[in-house]
């Protein structure tokens, strides 16, 4: 199981970053974070959602919303509106 601090690695990459639109496969979240990404994060796109109780949701602290294609295991984050 991945832990918060882990997440939190995301949200400093993507703050790091700072560009509009930040794609990333899924493989390299993984690496960001440190851990494999678990199953769900493969199978079901409310697990990059935008509920602020998920864990893993370190995206919106940083201003993001994150558009998966599950498919292609790619994940599009996206600055959100005053930011």
């Amino acid at each position: 199981m991945v832990r918060r601090e882990q997440y939190e690695r995301l949200e400093r990459h993507l703050v790091a970053d700072g560009r509009g639109r930040i794609e990333m496969t899924f493989a390299e979240v993984s690496t960001v974070i440190g851990a494999p990404l678990p199953r769900s994060a493969f199978d079901h796109s409310a697990w990059w959602g935008t509920d602020p109780k998920h864990t893993q949701a370190v995206w919106l602290d940083a201003g993001y919303q994150a558009r998966p294609n599950l498919t292609a295991h790619r994940v599009a984050f996206l600055r959100t509106a005053g930011r």
